[in-house]
């Protein structure tokens, strides 16, 4: 039987890289460990970290946003925040001007809100009130 022990990383494909590396790296605080890019078709890359995890992001000037109410793939991905409450958190999120905030939802381990990243996939983030079993 096979036991995955963690997840390694996600792969997002966005249409603007420079917009989204100012929401993940400049908004969000994630780490960015690397880009490459523009190649000679103008497709950029670049790596974030978050814990031990990592985020690859793709750009080719071919990629198109979708009808987003109706979008098959990734319906959200949830980062756990570091911070004193949740009220903390949505106070952070609105100094570095993000407004669309959706929430709190209360859940078994934690607190969230969520927020759209500029290609509108939709980003949980979790303060965590216990440990997961």
């Amino acid at each position: 039987m096979l036991k995955p022990k963690a997840l390694d990383h996600i792969a997002l494909k966005v249409t603007d890289m420079d917009k989204t590396l100012h929401f993940y790296h400049q908004l969000l605080g994630l780490e960015l460990m690397r880009t490459t890019g523009p190649n000679a078709e103008g497709g950029r890359t670049a790596v974030l970290k978050v814990g031990s995890q990592e985020i690859n992001v793709f750009s080719r000037p071919h990629f198109i946003p979708e009808n987003l109410e109706n979008i098959v793939g990734v319906e959200h991905f949830c980062l756990a925040i570091d911070t004193t409450s949740i009220d903390a958190l949505i106070a952070d999120l609105q100094q570095v001007g993000i407004d669309n905030i959706r929430g709190p939802k209360e859940f078994s381990d934690g607190v969230s809100v969520f927020v759209y990243d500029p290609d509108g996939i939709n980003v949980e983030l979790r303060v965590e009130t216990k440990e997961r079993l």
